[in-house]
């Protein structure tokens, strides 16, 4: 089961390949009051149980836009508790993505809507 929030991320990743950074701005639409460190904390843990759930992949980019490599999920686990992960990127460096992966898709199509958004 997904909570709101993993809901809201993996429409996010479902969308297109969001930014770690953008994950925490997509909440922030849920809870524009909530101070920033918390909402940082749910993104992180909402990002990482989509991660371990296997409705997530996570990518390296080469920014702006560049070529996405897939990480590992060990990887990506461990990188999940940079801070720097979680910064919106300049222009020649390297962010790190989430993409749904197809189990993801099915999961997010069955779960309760909470944002009513239309499935893909």
């Amino acid at each position: 089961m997904m909570n709101e929030d993993e809901r809201a991320i993996l429409w996010l990743a479902i969308e297109d390949f969001s930014g770690l950074w953008e994950t925490v701005w997509q909440l922030r639409s849920l809870g524009p009051d909530v101070d920033d460190e918390v909402l940082a904390q749910r993104a992180r843990n909402a990002v990482a149980h989509l991660l371990r759930s296997g409705w997530v992949d996570v990518y390296r980019c080469d920014e702006p836009y560049g070529e996405l490599s897939l990480i590992s999920t060990d990887e990506a686990v461990v990188s999940l508790d940079q801070p720097s992960a979680w910064d919106e990127p300049q222009a020649g460096r390297v962010s790190l993505r989430i993409g749904a992966t197809e189990n993801g898709r099915e999961a997010y199509a069955q779960s309760p809507d909470f944002l009513h958004h239309d499935s893909p």
